[in-house]
């Protein structure tokens, strides 16, 4: 009672990305293996730098095929999109 409170995110972590896909795309493309429901951490929000979002690469990666690849800025492109659609119906 009467104490500061704190406000925490829960973040998921994975591997670092695949070195070949990394280079292969000139630091573009950063493809990355979920490291387990074990691998969720609790941090401060006032840490967070940016919001990303991994999805699901749908090839097969070294092997394995639950690989996921990092986007930045998701959701702008649906703003763009949402955009678009409305031009498109007001001809």
């Amino acid at each position: 009672m009467g104490g500061a409170s704190t406000a925490l995110a829960a973040v998921s972590l994975y591997s670092p990305p695949d070195e070949y896909l990394l280079q292969l795309t000139h630091d573009t493309l950063y493809v990355c293996g979920h490291l387990g429901e074990g691998a969720v951490v609790v941090i401060d929000v006032k840490s967070i730098l940016s919001v990303i979002a991994m999805v699901p690469f749908p090839f097969i990666v070294g092997g394995r095929s639950d690989q996921y690849f990092l986007i930045e800025q998701i959701g702008l492109d649906v703003v763009e999109t949402d955009i678009a659609v409305d031009t498109l119906d007001d001809l």
